[in-house]
């Protein structure tokens, strides 16, 4: 993360341990010590990169297309998806003012929407949670919708063991009948939640919750920096709490098969993360390009490894780089590889990442894809 601006979040799913907390720009701490202190603090904290800001659990970032798994899981859940549900996208959907896409197969299943990361398929997907007819109205159904995206840690602090650690952004029937008033709104309205934009925010924490959450087929521990202090004894409730998200474990495999296929796809098969793919680990992810209106779009990227046996859940988030698989996913990747086998077998990939300066992309505007 050296000259670059942003978060990586390390979390092992079976404990909640945060085996890594990275934000970025950082400063030395000791400029914080001795007579000068003051006086360093306040040149730090009139940086304009903000070092002493932790993006962490602080920063709140729109995911971008991480956050279509959630919609998958909640559409399996409610039954309005299924994993052979199929949706054809021609450059985008084009229902209302539109969401655009990429170039991709079509049509494609749950599993292959998100290999692919398909805007068009979670465009329906969660039309058809919120305007799910056995809730009676607009605003139960995204009641409920709100509700399951609360369960998996979104929306609400964590209680990590960290002081300012901020809650996250998952908008309300409120919120949205005194924006556009009530009755003034819809679910094609407010179409932009559908992949993880919009008025959605969440920490690097909660994301890489989140993949937690999904490595363990449904649940989670709190997060937590401090595993045991000598002479103290910590109550055993303070960390081994299970959460449980609102989703059937059954529906987890499916979300997981298309973050598999994402990473390790054949290729041509529209696999976006491809990049990040080991030969003998397993990595199963999803890419975010999360749009950003003051400049470049942000690279974004969260996986879990191995499949089967999972021992690291990871988020990365790094400001203005543009695509999820440019930047977020190698650097996941070469953590991944680096904790779980003590070594890196690309070391010009790792010198690729390591020598770059994104620091000049701040004020640069996104680029027509």
């Amino acid at each position: 993360m050296a000259n670059k601006i942003g978060s990586v979040v390390a979390i092992e799913p079976n404990t909640g341990e945060v085996l890594a907390m990275i934000s970025s720009p950082t400063y030395n701490p000791e400029l914080l010590i001795g007579r000068d202190r003051a006086e360093n603090f306040r040149l730090l904290q009139n940086d304009s990169l903000k070092p002493i800001f932790n993006r962490a659990i602080m920063a709140l970032y729109p995911p971008g297309s991480t956050f279509k798994v959630v919609n998958a899981l909640i559409g399996l859940q409610e039954g309005v998806v299924f994993p052979e549900t199929r949706y054809a996208c021609y450059g985008g959907y084009t229902v209302g003012r539109g969401v655009g896409c990429h170039h991709h197969a079509s049509p494609l299943n749950l599993q292959q929407s998100i290999a692919s990361s398909c805007n068009t398929y979670y465009c329906h997907v969660f039309r058809n949670i919120i305007d799910n007819r056995k809730y009676g109205s607009i605003e139960n159904g995204f009641s409920n919708w709100k509700q399951q995206v609360e369960s998996f840690g979104y929306g609400n602090r964590l209680g990590i063991d960290l002081p300012n650690e901020q809650k996250g952004i998952v908008p309300s029937v409120n919120f949205y009948n005194k924006y556009f008033r009530k009755g003034g709104w819809s679910s094609l309205t407010i179409i932009s939640l559908s992949i993880g934009q919009g008025e959605l925010s969440a920490t690097p924490l909660q994301m890489a919750n989140l993949v937690s959450a999904i490595a363990n087929k449904g649940y989670y521990y709190t997060p937590h920096v401090v595993k045991r202090i000598e002479g103290i004894s910590l109550p055993d409730s303070l960390y081994n709490n299970k959460h449980t998200v609102s989703v059937d474990s059954a529906w987890f495999k499916y979300v997981i098969d298309g973050m598999d296929m994402a990473v390790n796809g054949a290729p041509g098969s529209g696999n976006t993360a491809r990049i990040a793919a080991l030969p003998d680990i397993r990595i199963c992810g999803k890419t975010g390009t999360s749009q950003n209106p003051h400049g470049a779009d942000h690279s974004v990227f969260f996986a879990f490894a191995p499949k089967d046996d999972p021992k690291i859940a990871i988020a990365v988030y790094v400001e203005n780089a543009g695509f999820g698989a440019t930047w977020a996913a190698p650097i996941a990747s070469l953590m991944v590889e680096k904790y779980l086998k003590d070594s890196i077998s690309r070391p010009s990939l790792e010198d690729y990442i390591l020598n770059a300066n994104l620091l000049d992309r701040r004020g640069k505007k996104k680029q027509n894809n």
